[in-house]
């Protein structure tokens, strides 16, 4: 092995440098055997209380052997022994020695890794050497890295637990980028599903990657804001929104230019809180800051021998602007991401008299305010609605309250929120991911209203983001709006999460999203805030229809359900809001492959209507709702059941993959042609492996297709044994960082950097094998979710919360598997004993002894025995403990009784087909691009043979002549008879597909129908 200093991968601007400073050393080699070097780090007698620490960046090899992971830095003491001879442990529990790190797997290559060691077990020892090793299981193979800031020293004192906000940083995630995930994230400082957030800089001038941990480092390797902003981002992806940036200078002129403002410091003298940030800059001065709701109160301190006291009031653009009159700071900004946005305006107040004007350099708009005191408070608030407003939320919130105050009520509320789970013999490491991740749930969604009343009688009314602006200015509503929620992404963890942990902060989110469908007609798909084009699949219909069925007490819970409604069976006439390919999708049963990423769209359609007909089933036996609309509700239940049977559509028993169809039906790959590992085409961010599974509201019938739970186990030993090389691009123009991601996990095609993979582990326990799921749920919450303390902490983005509750269901042991169905699925927990107190639930406590093993041997609800891998919503909010014994080898509990699942025995699902051969017919073209006046209101149709339909749909036409009554007729030849008869029907929406059931389902060749009530139709289907 060899040994050179010169700096990192890349210099200190490279994109994965960071810590990397200019004696940064570089070892390189040949594997074989155990390798040492010394690094020459001076060291003495080891304390009781002192650790090891350092940063390693392993590179990695072409063949992806991961040879330079089998690092480590071992301590040789003078008595001849090593510190990896002793059984020491990193800080997530893993053998310290260079082989064992290595077979953990738990380096990421190609980043830089934080390492800890707590030298206990070597206390009193006198360390001789310090010596680089690396111990690789092959031989010849060149391996290549870097090490750097080799720490010997006293420990950081262990929190107590009595303020959970300590155990959060919020630059968990931040310390990544557009090339590679590792949560792209903010460092936000908040109120929970506050209206802002406010977030430190590092790019003033980006509505995108605006913080980035280990970029952009000056010449001495220093991070350097360039402000402290208010921020409305729900990803970078989707960008931020009216940033609105306060910078303090010292300097004598107020320096508005980002670039020459920029202010130096080390994360070592940054504290990132959800309830507070502060930072110290090199220079001497400080900032901190503390939130609201809608605003927050900054304290700058200033050097006493600083040549100027500035404030700087900035925007990433020209689009806004700042004035100063008596006494009070007013403004607005409008930048960033236009889907939704409306104007941001501002009301501030200083504690010192002020001297305002244009900044020095920078934007024609930025503003310096000037000081003569070297400690200045500034209390601001922003509302969407007009100055006005904000100076409300001004008095409201922040007036005559000190900043010690105002923390400590953000520190109040996120204790509370944060206090939902207790570990006990949970690691500190455990310990800041349990709470780190439950702070990134409750950033999401946000809050989009304002109290335009009082403290003791609030009014709340809120700019709507759907509604187009009248005259410029947003449109103002009555009520309360949420906004901010990638559906896509949170609907498979996120929303189970606020519906477990928070039921009645759940039930004023899901209305909070309906407030959209009530004013613009619609639920975003992906709301940021308002409607954008992205993403694929309604999926607050499966979210809010799973709240519901799992007891949280939704306010409107028809409307909720009619939103969902609308999705499932009305074909959008904007491509940013409902299901793309309804056009004919509806009508074939699948999304063909005229529609970008067809197979994504149509297997979450069919979960999404999953999740809608258990709702509909639901409310039709509510005798609050109207008699007349609960049979129209069992209706739709009955058919969007059968619809979501429509997965077996797409499942090509020739590849046995699930794969496209042309819009002529055949596949649209051949045997030869297709490829699992290649990404995008049909399906959205991954391959064909990753949408393997992606039936997860009926995991037997996708057993079924793969020839039965063995079957099923097969398809997924196959689908964690296949590598994935991050090499089969596909449809994308680049190596997307996905690819690189599921790469870097290590586990096979399982994907878990992105969503889509999220529940496959769990589909074990449909295979007769749940000892599987456990074992692979149980890796993934070792060591993929690691590097908190260097702003990593995921393995990809960290969606609105999902990731993060991802991690909090499965540490618990439990995960809402078939999202729609009030149920959980079981795995094994990660520590002996937690609490859950939901707020506004029950609390129960869940145990498991021998936490140091993955594999459940029994599990007991309140002492009686649980014999499935599965528990209804039910029953846990019932329960006062849940008990696991988890042992060290698998163990036959509930291999052999399978889950709840839609199909309930061995045969493949059937699902419902149009029985009528399509034509050059308006309405019997599988389209809704075309539609027909009724000639004398009879429309007939003959089948090849006599069939039996079970339902038939009717769907409106684009005007307003919609039939309100008829009559569905069949005949063999011989007269007419009547299968049903309907009058006074509506069709809410135009282009509505709307399903009737028959009563006495028979075998007829030859159907009429005839309108006794409007005549203007889109298409008929009768289908059985």
């Amino acid at each position: 092995m060899i040994l050179e200093t010169g700096g990192g991968p890349g210099g200190p601007t490279s994109p994965r440098a960071g810590f990397s400073s200019v004696d940064a050393v570089r070892f390189a080699g040949a594997t074989g055997g155990r390798q040492s070097a010394s690094l020459s780090v001076s060291a003495g007698v080891v304390g009781d209380a002192d650790r090891l620490r350092y940063k390693v960046y392993p590179v990695l090899d072409e063949a992806l052997e991961y040879d330079a992971t089998y690092v480590a830095v071992d301590l040789v003491f003078t008595d001849g022994t090593r510190l990896s001879e002793l059984g020491a442990t990193d800080q997530y529990g893993f053998a310290f020695h260079a082989a064992g790190q290595g077979a953990a797997k738990i380096l990421y290559a190609d980043q830089w890794n934080d390492v800890q060691v707590d030298l206990a077990v070597a206390a009193g020892k006198t360390v001789a050497d310090v010596v680089l090793t690396v111990e690789a299981p092959s031989s010849g193979t060149p391996y290549a890295g870097w090490i750097d800031d080799v720490e010997l020293g006293p420990a950081p004192p262990r929190l107590d637990g009595s303020d959970l906000a300590a155990y959060v940083d919020t630059r968990r995630g931040t310390n990544t980028s557009f090339e590679f995930s590792r949560g792209n994230n903010l460092p936000l400082t908040a109120w929970p599903n506050g209206f802002n957030f406010i977030t430190p800089v590092t790019d003033a001038s980006t509505h995108r990657w605006a913080y980035e941990y280990h970029r952009l480092n000056n010449a001495d390797n220093l991070t350097e804001l360039q402000g402290l902003t208010f921020s409305h981002q729900p990803s970078p992806w989707m960008g931020d929104r009216d940033q609105l940036t306060i910078m303090p200078v010292a300097a004598a002129e107020p320096l508005g230019d980002p670039v020459a403002r920029a202010a130096a410091f080390s994360h070592d003298d940054e504290l990132a809180r959800p309830d507070f940030y502060s930072v110290r800059f090199t220079s001497g001065l400080r900032a901190e800051l503390a939130p609201t709701d809608h605003g927050a109160i900054f304290r700058f301190t200033f050097p006493a021998d600083a040549a100027g006291r500035h404030l700087i009031f900035d925007t990433i653009d020209e689009n806004g602007a700042f004035e100063y009159a008596d006494g009070a700071l007013t403004g607005w900004v409008e930048n960033g991401s236009e889907t939704g946005r409306t104007r941001m305006f501002c009301y501030g107040e200083f504690s010192a008299e002020a001297t305002f004007g244009p900044a020095s350099g920078g934007r024609s708009n930025a503003r310096a305010a000037s000081f003569a005191d070297s400690e200045v408070t500034l209390r601001i608030a922003t509302s969407f609605i007009s100055v006005e407003q904000a100076r409300r939320n001004l008095t409201l919130e922040l007036a005559d309250r000190s900043f010690e105050q105002i923390q400590a009520a953000a520190n109040a509320i996120w204790n509370e929120r944060l206090a939902v789970l207790r570990p006990e013999g949970a690691t500190e490491p455990q310990l800041r991911t349990v709470y780190g991740n439950l702070y990134r749930l409750n950033l999401y969604p946000n809050s989009q209203y304002e109290n335009a009343g009082t403290a003791a009688e609030p009014s709340y009314v809120y700019a709507s983001p759907v509604l187009p602006a009248v005259d410029g200015a947003a449109v103002v509503k009555p009520g309360k709006m949420y906004v901010n929620s990638g559906f896509w992404d949170t609907y498979r963890t996120a929303w189970p999460a606020y519906a477990f942990l928070y039921p009645e902060l759940s039930a004023e989110l899901v209305d909070g999203f309906v407030q959209q469908y009530r004013d613009g007609g619609w639920i975003a798909r992906w709301s940021s805030p308002g409607y954008a084009d992205c993403m694929t699949g309604t999926s607050s219909d499966v979210s809010f229809a799973d709240a519901y069925l799992r007891g949280v007490a939704v306010p409107d819970p028809l409307a909720t359900y009619d939103a969902g409604l609308r999705n499932a069976t009305v074909v959008p006439g904007e491509t940013e809001v409902g299901r793309k390919g309804a056009t004919t999708g509806f009508f074939n049963g699948y999304v063909s492959t005229d529609t970008e990423e067809s197979v994504s769209w149509s297997l979450e359609a069919y979960l999404n209507d999953f999740g809608l007909a258990a709702m509909a089933a639901r409310l039709a036996d509510d005798p609050a709702v109207d008699p007349a609309r609960r049979e129209q509700l069992r209706e739709e239940s009955a058919y969007l059941y059968r619809r979501s049977l429509n997965y077996v559509l797409l499942f090509d028993p020739a590849i046995n993959f699930f794969q496209g169809r042309r819009p002529d039906g055949t596949f649209a790959q051949t045997p030869a042609e297709f490829d699992p590992c290649e990404w995008g085409g049909d399906f959205t961010e991954t391959d064909g492996w990753n949408f393997a599974f992606h039936v997860a509201h009926d995991p037997r019938g996708l057993a079924n297709l793969y020839g039965g739970p063995r079957g099923l186990e097969a398809k997924l030993d196959e689908f964690f044994a296949t590598p994935e090389l991050g090499t089969k691009q596909g449809s994308y123009d680049i190596v997307i960082h996905e690819m690189l991601e599921a790469r870097a996990v290590r586990m096979g095609q399982f994907g878990f950097s992105n969503q889509p993979a999220h529940h496959i582990a769990w589909m074990y326990n449909y295979a007769g094998a749940p000892h599987k799921a456990q074992a692979v749920v149980r890796e993934v919450l070792d060591r993929l979710y690691v590097g908190e303390q260097i702003g990593q902490g995921y393995p990809g983005d960290e969606d609105n919360g999902e990731m993060s509750a991802w991690y909090l269901f499965g540490a618990l042991g439990l995960y809402p598997l078939r999202v729609g169905a009030p149920e959980y699925a079981i795995g094994s927990p990660l520590f002996p004993r937690v609490t859950v107190a939901p707020l506004g639930g029950s609390p129960f406590v869940i145990t498991a002894s021998g936490v140091e093993n993955p594999y459940v041997q029994e599990v007991r609800v309140d002492g009686k025995q649980l014999s499935t891998a599965s528990i209804t919503a039910a029953e846990l909010a019932a329960a006062s403990s849940v008990e696991f014994v988890l042992g060290s080898s698998p163990s036959g509990w509930a291999a052999l009784e399978s889950p709840p699942s839609l199909t309930a025995d061995d045969r493949v699902a059937e699902p419902l087909v149009d029985l009528i051969p399509a034509s050059a017919d308006p309405l019997f073209d599988n389209t809704a691009d075309t539609s027909a006046v009724v000639a004398g209101g009879t429309v007939e149709w003959s089948l090849p043979a006599p069939a039996v339909a079970a339902f038939y749909t009717l769907t409106s036409g684009p005007g307003a002549d919609d039939p309100t009554g008829w009559r569905l007729e069949a005949s063999n030849g011989e007269g007419w008879t009547v299968l049903d008869e309907r009058s006074d029907q509506v069709f809410a929406w135009r282009r509505q597909v709307r399903p009737f059931r028959l009563a006495a389902p028979a075998a007829y060749q030859h159907y009429r129908l005839v309108l006794t009530g409007g005549n203007e139709l889109t298409q008929i289907e009768l289908l059985g």
